[in-house]
C-alpha cells in the first residue's frame, strides 16, 4: 500500500481537534463566541475552532479561519493575520488543494519574516514543506524540512528536531528510499526516548513499522507497532490507535493472512466509531474494502468502498475520495458493471482536479485503462496505460535510480582521489619551483576577480531593478510565472470584487488647471489610493485618465475581498474629503469623487507583447463601472451582489433598483459607514 502523506501526517502534527479539543469545551467556546469582545483572545478562539472543525468539516474549518483573518485585520493585529493565513493554508492542505496551501503558507512566511515573528518561521517552513510533499514535490519538501530542522537545532529545540526528522523520513518514504526513511525514524525515536516524549515515541515507532513493511521485515514491523500501541492505548489516543490498527492490517496483508488483516481493520473501525471521526472511519472502511477485493469478494468490496465514500464526502477529503472512487471503479469492473465503473471514475476525476498528488492518479489511470480495454477503445486504453506506468514509475523508481547513480559517482570520485594522493609528493617539488610564478599569477587573478565581481554586481543591480519594475506592473505571482515560463496563463476567478473611481466633472475642471497642476493633482490622489489598497491586499488593475480601477480576491483568492474593497473605498472617500477641504482653504479647484463597486466572476491575464499589462474582463467589470457612473459624488455605491457580502459589516442605504446603462435596473446601495 502507498501511504499518502495526507493520511499519516494528520495523525501527528494535527493533534488538536477531535481528540484534544473535546466536544464539551468546543461547545462552550461556540456559546461564548457571539458575545466575545473583538480582540486577540477572540481571534485565538476562532483559530482553535478552525483547527478543531477542519478535521471533521473543512467548510466550517475554513469559515472560522477566515473569520479570524477578518477580525485580525479589523483590530490590526499583524501576528493574528499571519496565524490566520497559516490556518487557511492548513484547511486547503486537508482538502488536498496543495497549490492553494503552498501559496497561502508562503504568503504567511513572507509576512512573518518581514514582521520578525521568528518563533513562527520554522513552523511555517514545515507547513510549506508538507504542502510540497503531499503534492509529490519531494525535493522541495525535503529542502524545507531540512531548513526547519537546522533552525530548531540552532535554537536547541531537540523535540522539534525530532519532529522534523519524522517529516524527513516521510519524504524518503514517498520517494521509495525506505532505508533512509528508517534511518531518520530511528534518529527521531532516540531523541524522543531521551526526552521521554511518549507521543513522539509512538509515532516514530509506527513509522518504523511502516518502513519495515516496505523492507519486508514483518516481525520487526509487528514489534514496532506493538510498541506504539502500548503508548496510545495508555493515553487513550484513539485516532492514532485506529491508524496503528490499519498499519497492523497491512502487515498481515503482506504476511498473506487476510483474515487477521480484516479483523485489524474492523478494530480500526470500532475505534473510529468510538470517537466519531469521519476520516478514521472512512479509512477503516476503505481498508476493509481493499481486503475484500484481495479475497475476490468484489460485492463486499463495493459495499465498503461506498461506505468509506459516504463518511469522507462531508469532510471534503479530496485525496482519499479520489483513491476510493478509483478503487470502487476497479471493483465494479471485476463485477462486469462497466457503467457503474465509469460513473465512479468520473467522480474520481472530479476530485482528482482538486488534488496535486501523484499517488491519487495511479489507480485512476489504471481504472481508465481497464475500462477502455473492456469497451474496445484500444487507442485510449494504450494512452491511459502509458500514463499509469509513467506515474507508477515516477512514484516508485525515479529517486531510487538517482540514489544508485549518486553512489556510483561517489565511488568513482573516491577512487580518483586515492590515485591523486599517491602522486601528491611528486607534485610538491614541482610546485616549490614555480611558486613565484604562481604568486604573480595569483595577483593577476585577484584583479580579474575584482573586475568580475564589479560586473556581476552591476548585473545583479540591473536584474533587481528589472524585477522591481516588473512587480510594479504585474502581481508577484503572475510576474514569477512570466519569468519562469515566458508567459502567464489567463485564469478564471469565480468571485472577485471590482472597484472603480472617477472624478466628477473632470473634463471641465481640467481646463481650469495648467498641465503641470493637473498631473500633480491626479498623482497626489492616485498615490494615496495606491497606499490605501495595498493595506487591504487589493490589486491595482489600471488607470485611464481620471478613472482608477482595482480588484480584491485576485490573483490569490480569499473570502474577505468584498469587505476589504469596501473598507478601502471608505478610506479613499475620507482621504478625498480631507483633500477637498485643504484645497478649498487654499482657494484651489476641487475634484469630487464617485466610487462604484460590484462582486462577481472575472477572467484575468496578461495582454499584448509591448507594454504588457495585467487586466481583467467580464460582465463584473462592466457592472462595477456602471456602479460608479450611476453613483453620486462623495458616495460609495455598491451593487446588490456586493451588499449581500458586506451587509453584516457596514451600514448601507438601499437606493432601490436604479437603471444602469445597458444593464437594466440594478439594486444599488450607498455605504454610509
Amino acid at each position: 500500500m502507498k501511504w499518502p502523506f495526507f493520511f499519516f501526517f494528520i495523525i501527528w502534527i494535527l493533534r488538536t481537534g477531535a481528540q484534544d479539543g473535546n466536544k464539551t469545551y468546543v461547545d462552550s467556546l461556540l456559546n461564548k463566541l457571539p458575545i466575545q469582545k473583538e480582540d486577540t483572545i477572540k481571534v485565538k478562539t476562532l483559530l482553535y475552532l478552525s483547527e478543531y472543525f477542519s478535521l471533521i468539516d473543512h467548510t466550517k474549518g475554513m469559515k472560522y479561519a477566515e473569520d479570524a483573518a477578518t477580525l485580525s485585520q479589523k483590530i490590526e493585529w499583524l501576528k493574528g493575520i499571519v496565524l490566520s493565513k497559516i490556518s487557511i493554508g492548513r484547511v486547503y492542505w486537508r482538502m488536498g488543494n496543495y497549490k492553494a496551501a503552498i501559496s497561502i503558507h508562503e504568503d504567511a512566511l513572507q509576512l512573518a519574516e518581514r514582521s520578525e515573528f521568528t518563533e513562527l518561521i520554522p513552523q511555517i517552513i514545515i507547513y510549506v514543506g508538507q504542502d510540497h510533499a503531499d503534492g509529490g514535490e519531494f525535493r522541495e519538501a525535503l529542502q524545507h524540512f531540512e531548513n526547519a530542522k537546522d533552525l530548531f537545532k540552532k535554537a536547541g529545540n531537540q523535540s522539534q528536531v525530532a519532529n522534523c526528522l519524522l517529516m524527513i523520513s516521510w519524504v524518503h518514504d514517498g520517494r521509495g528510499n525506505f532505508p533512509e526513511s528508517s534511518k531518520a525514524n530511528i534518529e527521531a525515536l532516540k531523541i524522543y526516548e531521551s526526552l521521554n516524549e511518549h507521543y513522539g515515541i509512538s509515532v516514530a515507532s509506527a513509522n518504523l513499522a511502516i518502513d519495515n513493511i516496505k523492507l519486508e521485515k514483518y516481525p520487526e514491523a509487528v514489534t514496532y507497532i506493538e510498541k506504539a500501541n502500548k503508548i496510545v492505548i495508555e493515553e487513550e489516543d484513539y485516532i492514532n490507535l485506529a491508524s496503528n490498527y490499519i498499519i497492523l492490517s497491512d502487515i498481515h496483508i503482506k504476511m498473506k493472512d487476510l483474515d487477521a488483516a480484516l479483523e485489524d481493520a474492523k478494530k480500526a473501525l470500532a475505534t473510529g466509531n468510538k470517537i466519531s471521526d469521519r476520516i478514521t472511519i472512512g479509512n477503516a472502511y476503505s481498508k476493509m474494502a481493499e481486503i475484500y477485493f484481495m479475497k475476490n469478494d468484489y460485492a463486499n468490496s463495493v459495499v465498503h468502498y461506498e461506505k468509506a465514500i459516504g463518511f469522507l464526502k462531508p469532510v471534503n477529503a479530496y485525496v482519499l475520495l479520489t483513491n476510493n472512487y478509483s478503487n470502487l471503479a476497479l471493483s465494479y469492473l471485476r463485477l462486469n458493471e462497466s457503467l457503474k465503473a465509469k460513473t465512479a471514475l468520473d467522480s474520481s476525476e472530479i476530485y482528482l482536479q482538486l488534488t496535486e498528488g501523484l499517488p491519487s492518479k495511479e489507480n485512476f489511470y489504471k481504472g481508465k485503462h481497464l475500462l477502455d480495454s473492456i469497451s474496445g477503445n484500444w487507442k485510449n486504453a494504450y494512452s491511459n496505460y502509458h500514463e499509469f506506468v509513467n506515474i507508477r514509475d515516477s512514484i516508485h523508481n525515479t529517486d531510487i535510480t538517482k540514489k544508485l547513480v549518486q553512489n556510483q559517482m561517489q565511488y568513482e570520485f573516491d577512487k580518483k582521489e586515492a590515485l591523486e594522493n599517491a602522486e601528491q609528493e611528486k607534485k610538491d617539488l614541482r610546485q616549490r619551483n614555480i611558486r613565484n610564478s604562481i604568486t604573480a599569477g595569483f595577483a593577476g587573478t585577484i584583479v580579474f576577480l575584482v573586475v568580475v565581481y564589479r560586473q556581476r554586481n552591476k548585473i545583479n543591480k540591473a536584474r533587481k531593478r528589472s524585477d522591481e519594475l516588473l512587480l510594479n506592473i504585474l502581481p508577484e505571482e503572475v510576474a514569477d510565472e512570466l519569468k519562469q515560463k515566458g508567459s502567464a496563463e489567463a485564469r478564471h476567478f469565480d468571485e472577485v470584487t471590482v472597484m472603480f473611481t472617477d472624478f466628477k466633472g473632470f473634463t471641465s475642471l481640467s481646463e481650469k488647471l495648467t498641465p503641470s497642476e493637473l498631473v500633480n493633482e491626479i498623482h497626489i490622489c492616485f498615490k494615496a489610493f495606491d497606499d490605501i489598497i495595498s493595506k487591504y491586499n487589493i490589486e491595482k488593475i489600471k488607470t485611464i485618465g481620471d478613472s482608477y480601477m482595482c480588484a480584491g480576491g485576485l490573483p490569490i483568492t480569499n473570502s474577505t475581498h468584498a469587505i476589504d474593497v469596501v473598507k478601502a473605498a471608505l478610506e479613499i472617500r475620507q482621504f478625498m474629503q480631507n483633500h477637498i477641504e485643504d484645497r478649498k482653504m487654499s482657494g484651489k479647484e476641487i475634484f469630487e469623487i464617485r466610487i462604484g463597486i460590484h462582486t462577481g466572476p472575472v477572467v484575468a491575464g496578461i495582454v499584448g507583447i509591448k507594454k504588457f499589462a495585467y487586466d481583467i474582463w467580464g460582465d463584473t467589470v462592466n457592472i462595477a463601472s456602471r456602479m460608479e457612473s450611476s453613483g453620486q459624488a462623495g458616495q460609495v455605491n455598491i451593487s446588490g451582489a456586493t451588499y449581500d457580502k458586506v451587509k453584516d459589516n457596514f451600514s448601507c442605504l438601499h437606493r432601490g433598483k436604479i437603471s444602469a446603462k445597458n444593464k437594466g435596473d440594478v439594486d444599488m446601495y450607498f455605504v454610509e459607514s
